[in-house]
C-alpha cells in the first residue's frame, strides 16, 4: 500500500513507544480517571471521542480537561501519536477477547478462529469507519506505516501468539514467525482497508473480505 514507508522494518514488530497518557491509562484507577485531570484522563477522553465518532481534537481534549494544550501534548504526544495509542488499545481489546473466546483449538485452527474475529470485528466498527472516511489518509499511515504505532505492535502481537503455539507444539511454522506476522499484516492491510472500508462497501460485504483474507493467511500458516 502507498501509505507503507520503503525501507527495512522490524518484521518482530518491535512495540512503539507508550506515551505517558497511554502507559497511565492502563495503571489508573476508573473512577479517579473520570474525576481527575491526569495523563490517564486524557487518553479516556481521546477514547471516548474516538468511540463517538467525533474528531479528536487536542484543543478540545485540553478544554474538557482544564488543562493547556501544551499539557495534553505532553501527557499523550502529538495527536496521530495519541490516535495510534487509541486505536492499539482497541485493537488489543479485540485480539484479546479472540484469544479467550477459542480455548477449545490448537494450531493453525486456533490462530485462524482469533485471526477471523479480530478483524471481522475491527472491520465493522462503526468508528473505524468513521475515521478511515474523514481522515483517510492520516488513518491509513497510522494504521499501515511502519513509523504508525499501530502495524508494528499488531506485528509483535501477532509473533507472540504464534510463539505460543509453537512452543506448545501444536504449530510448526515453515518461517520465523516474525517474518509471518509481518506477512499476515500486510495481507490483511491489503483486504481490508483498500476494499472493504474505504471502498464504501456495505456490511454485507465486509465478511466475505475477511473470509478472503483468512483463505490467505491459511496458506501462510499451513
Amino acid at each position: 500500500m502507498s501509505a507503507v514507508s520503503p525501507g527495512p522494518i522490524e518484521l518482530d514488530g518491535a512495540p512503539a513507544s507508550e506515551s505517558p497518557a497511554f502507559r497511565a491509562a492502563g495503571e489508573a484507577n476508573a473512577e479517579l480517571t473520570r474525576t481527575n485531570s491526569t495523563p490517564a484522563a486524557a487518553f479516556v477522553a481521546a477514547r471516548r471521542m474516538f468511540l463517538k465518532g467525533q474528531r479528536v481534537d487536542m484543543l478540545a481534549l485540553a478544554a474538557e480537561l482544564g488543562v493547556s494544550r501544551a499539557t495534553v501534548y505532553r501527557w499523550t504526544g502529538h495527536r496521530e501519536r495519541l490516535l495510534a495509542d487509541v486505536l492499539w488499545s482497541l485493537s488489543d481489546e479485540v485480539f484479546e477477547q479472540a484469544k479467550a473466546d477459542h480455548p477449545e483449538h490448537t494450531g493453525v485452527k486456533r490462530l485462524l478462529e482469533i485471526f477471523r474475529q479480530h478483524v471481522g470485528v475491527l472491520v465493522q466498527a462503526e468508528p473505524l469507519h468513521t475515521f478511515l472516511r474523514q481522515e483517510t489518509h492520516a488513518a491509513l499511515r497510522i494504521l499501515t506505516s511502519r513509523d504508525g504505532g499501530v502495524q508494528s505492535r499488531t506485528v509483535g502481537k501477532l509473533a507472540e501468539l504464534y510463539r505460543e503455539e509453537q512452543r506448545s507444539g501444536a504449530f510448526k511454522p515453515r518461517a520465523d514467525v516474525g517474518t509471518l506476522a509481518y506477512a499476515v499484516v500486510r495481507v490483511t492491510e491489503g483486504f481490508i482497508y483498500n476494499d472493504a472500508i474505504i471502498g464504501g462497501a456495505a456490511v454485507v460485504t465486509v465478511e466475505p473480505e475477511v473470509e478472503r483474507a483468512a483463505q490467505i493467511v491459511a496458506l501462510l500458516l499451513d
